[in-house]
């Protein structure tokens, strides 16, 4: 018979040791980068919004369980040093502007069909619990809530954060409704203009927003087609251009401000990447890991 060759007992027991070397080396190399990233962009001068809150369901580099546009994901934005929030607003069949980031409730809530909020009303939608899965849920309670109980939070701020809006409606036929109605809640918490921008790539949507308030901030989402969104801004006179952090470069940012633009960047989770939007040097940016930027600001 042949024998069977074991690992000697030496080897057994250097391996809990190198696992651990090798644990210690990615936490201080991991710690070298955020410092190193950290004394780059201190006191740049860039708008640090939340992006949906705090970003979006994540399992890694930060963990991230809370779902976009909840209330817990908007306070711990806040709390963590945001100047303001990027939220999607969407209008429920009844006229109730609703904070939610998906097409379909099913994909995000509890709601097993494949609805719009625009085809319900908001007694359906309001109060629907999220879901993100395993092992999101284990982590958090939220619910969707109204544009009016953002509002109410901020109305207890000594002065109101930026906020931007991304308007999301897929029905052409209720722009004019959808803006006329945001705006009436807006004014009702007498929101300040120069704190809000009205975001979509939807061009005639924007417009229809600057039949409701001429001084709106309308800012164009290239939705990846930054020569195009620069085509429709120049021609339809909007004020902003609004682009993944990827999908941009340090040229186009400088191009977009040379036009007297408001240059709005979104996305970042890794300090590389955050890193990287600061230093295109762009107005606004809607970041995922608000801890992070601050950090690299203050």
């Amino acid at each position: 018979m042949y024998a069977v060759k074991r690992p000697g007992k030496r080897r057994l027991q250097f391996l809990p040791k190198l696992v651990l070397l090798l644990a210690v080396l990615g936490v201080l190399i991991y710690m070298g980068l955020s410092f190193y990233y950290a004394s780059k962009h201190k006191g740049a001068d860039v708008l640090l919004l939340g992006h949906a809150g705090s970003g979006f369901f994540s399992p890694l580099n930060p963990f991230n369980p809370l779902p976009p546009n909840s209330r817990a994901s908007i306070m711990k934005a806040m709390e963590n040093g945001a100047d303001g929030l990027e939220v999607d607003v969407q209008l429920s069949k009844d006229g109730v502007p609703v904070l939610y980031h998906d097409v379909t409730l099913a994909s995000m809530t509890v709601w097993p069909e494949p609805d719009t909020i625009d085809n319900l009303p908001a007694s359906a939608v309001v109060g629907l619990a999220y879901k993100g899965g395993f092992p999101y849920d284990l982590f958090h309670d939220e619910k969707i809530i109204t544009l009016e109980e953002l509002l109410q939070l901020f109305s207890t701020y000594p002065e109101p954060p930026y906020l931007h809006i991304d308007l999301r409606n897929h029905d052409a036929s209720r722009h004019a409704y959808y803006a006329q109605t945001l705006m009436d809640m807006l004014r009702k918490y007498n929101y300040p203009l120069q704190k809000l921008a009205f975001i979509s790539p939807n061009a005639d949507f924007l417009e229809a927003f600057r039949e409701v308030e001429p001084e709106a901030v309308l800012v164009i989402d290239t939705g990846g087609n930054y020569e195009q969104a620069m085509q429709t801004i120049l021609a339809r006179g909007f004020q902003g251009i609004c682009a993944n952090g990827r999908n941009v470069s340090p040229e186009q940012v400088q191009q977009a401000k040379q036009e007297g633009l408001l240059v709005v960047l979104f996305g970042g989770k890794s300090n590389a990447r955050i890193s990287k939007m600061i230093a295109m040097e762009p107005d606004v940016i809607q970041v995922d890991d608000v801890v992070t930027m601050r950090r690299m600001l203050d």
